[in-house]
């Protein structure tokens, strides 16, 4: 059978989609890939909670519910936690790297200042949980809005409109960038946005045929452990522009869910941390675990 498969046109948002096509190759599945524009793609001077809950997802949405895509490969951490009810993500590879970095120039000597409370200087981010975690962490800091795909947030840098830019690691791995020829880098010890590094495949929920497909390319621990941060955020609240950051480790020899997760309010980190026993297939399980973490948070 052959799969039409919906994405962004962005370089990483397509290196992510040839991945998937390419496990679903292996499985014997003939692909076709379609470009959708989305809002939050059309929109680059706002900030992302400026425009609303699903800005990079709603058009990949439509094209599904109305057949004109099979499948919709999304960067998880974008989509609402609170989804469409028609739709689900009936798989998800193994995750990249989910840690944040820290990006500067070379020739920028502030920053490893800053770094030690020293210097004060100005970092390039759109995400509200980076921003407001970083506030905490480095009160002298000076967040400026960073919007674009990474090659222009990485240019951004280069002609020093930021002394240092925050970015995923798991989108720099991705597009194979090596930082070490022109940038200096650091990881941050911030929890990441839920889903941080995960692909998710997004599906109609009927769509039977593709979701017993779909299983073959899913990755069970990225499943579990990304299910677990994403009902903690759904049963906090607010969406993917919450200051909320979660963490789920699941150790299969042990078969024992961790989670932690960390929200931003009043100027104040919460923390909350809980561990429970489940098999790798326990997806209900890491559900309610999440809902436990976030109910704690409220």
């Amino acid at each position: 059978m052959k799969v039409i498969i919906g994405t962004r046109g962005s370089k990483l948002a397509l290196t992510q989609t040839y991945q998937v096509a390419d496990l679903l190759k292996n499985e014997g599945v003939e692909t076709e890939i379609k470009i959708i524009k989305t809002f939050g793609d059309k929109i680059q001077n706002k900030k992302l909670s400026e425009l609303g809950i699903g800005v990079f997802t709603k058009e990949l949405d439509l094209a599904m519910l109305n057949n004109e895509i099979d499948i919709a490969v999304h960067s998880l951490k974008d989509v609402p936690t609170v989804w469409n009810e028609n739709l689900i993500i009936a798989a998800m590879p193994k995750r990249e790297s989910y840690h944040d970095l820290i990006i500067w120039n070379k020739d920028n000597e502030k920053v490893e200042g800053f770094l030690n409370g020293k210097e004060k200087i100005v970092v390039g981010t759109s995400s509200i949980r980076r921003k407001e975690f970083l506030k905490i962490m480095y009160p002298n800091i000076e967040i400026k809005l960073l919007r674009g795909n990474v090659d222009t947030r990485l240019n951004k840098l280069r002609n020093n409109e930021y002394d240092a830019i925050v970015l995923a690691e798991a989108g720099i791995r991705r597009l194979k960038i090596n930082l070490n020829e022109e940038f200096n880098f650091k990881r941050l010890n911030i929890l990441p946005s839920p889903a941080q590094g995960a692909i998710g495949i997004a599906v109609r929920k009927n769509d039977w045929e593709i979701i017993d497909i779909l299983k073959k390319i899913n990755d069970k621990k990225t499943f579990l452990e990304v299910t677990a941060e994403r009902f903690a955020l759904r049963e906090y609240g607010g969406g993917c522009q919450a200051p909320f950051g979660s963490l789920a480790k699941y150790d299969e020899k042990l078969k024992k869910l961790e989670l932690e997760c960390a929200v931003v309010e009043d100027g104040k980190i919460k923390r909350e941390k809980k561990e429970i026993s489940c098999s790798i297939d326990d997806v209900e399980r890491a559900k309610k675990l999440g809902m436990e973490v976030g109910m704690l948070l409220k």
